[in-house]
């Protein structure tokens, strides 16, 4: 199977150089990561976007808003530990809610909130009026918010990425 790959692979190169020339750059350009933004919100979806919200977390202090109580700290080191508010949540709208207190505080500039493990129809429950009023919030604090769900949930989303499951982030149109 991965000769036949292999393969046609060559020869689409062979015939067709200039197609093949563009999705390397194509391929680049998905290596990219995304970075946060001070007063923006951006939403990262797909389930395989763990590493994305390690390395968040490595950056700078941050809060994590955990809306299903699932982070395994022991996979995270000291450094990280030290810099992270980890606020344990079991709903989305005990997330929600803790997003709005810390962004209305002000003391932190990066609040992450990971909805990945919630059910999709909670998700879609939410009001939109809950997202646009995060958006304000962090815009009017210069806070960065990334938030992390299985789906596009966050409609004033000034930015998005998706983690698909086999291949590396990619910005989503």
């Amino acid at each position: 199977m991965k000769t036949a790959l292999f393969d046609l692979q060559n020869l689409l190169r062979d015939r067709f150089p200039e197609a093949m020339a563009m999705s390397q750059d194509v391929r680049r350009f998905e290596v990219v990561q995304p970075m946060l933004q001070a007063g923006k919100m951006v939403e990262v979806t797909g389930m395989d976007s763990s590493l994305l919200l390690h390395r968040f977390m490595k950056e700078q202090a941050c809060a994590l808003i955990d809306a299903a109580d699932a982070l395994e700290p022991g996979g995270l080191d000291a450094s990280t530990l030290r810099h992270l508010l980890w606020v344990r949540c079991q709903k989305a709208t005990e997330a929600i809610r803790a997003a709005d207190l810390l962004l209305r505080d002000g003391n932190l500039r990066t609040v992450l909130i990971d909805l990945r493990l919630r059910p999709v129809r909670e998700l879609f429950a939410l009001p939109s009026s809950v997202w646009h009023r995060l958006r304000l919030l962090a815009e009017r604090g210069g806070a960065a918010v990334a938030v992390f769900s299985p789906c596009q949930v966050v409609a004033c989303a000034a930015g998005r990425w998706s983690a698909p499951q086999t291949s590396p982030l990619t910005l989503a149109a």
